[in-house]
């Protein structure tokens, strides 16, 4: 592999969660509770064939929209 290629793969891995495991990990949920989000769009993402791409500015986006979204109890 070229150092071309690992540094194109090193950034795509800084620019997405490398797998649902790793997402559900970071949100504190167990994976089938994500898988299920993801399918029904609950969680942005990316589908290529049978892969979810997780990107994270998305996800973080989608989270800071949640927190607006949170109601306090007085």
């Amino acid at each position: 592999m070229s150092i071309n290629a690992t540094r194109k793969s090193s950034a795509l891995e800084v620019a997405t969660y490398s797998n649902v495991g790793e997402l559900a990990r970071e949100l504190g949920l167990g994976r089938l509770t994500v898988y299920t989000a993801l399918r029904n769009g609950t969680i942005p993402s990316i589908r290529v064939g049978k892969r979810y791409v997780l990107p994270r500015a998305a996800i973080a986006e989608w989270l800071k929209s949640a927190a607006g979204q949170l109601k306090t109890i007085s």
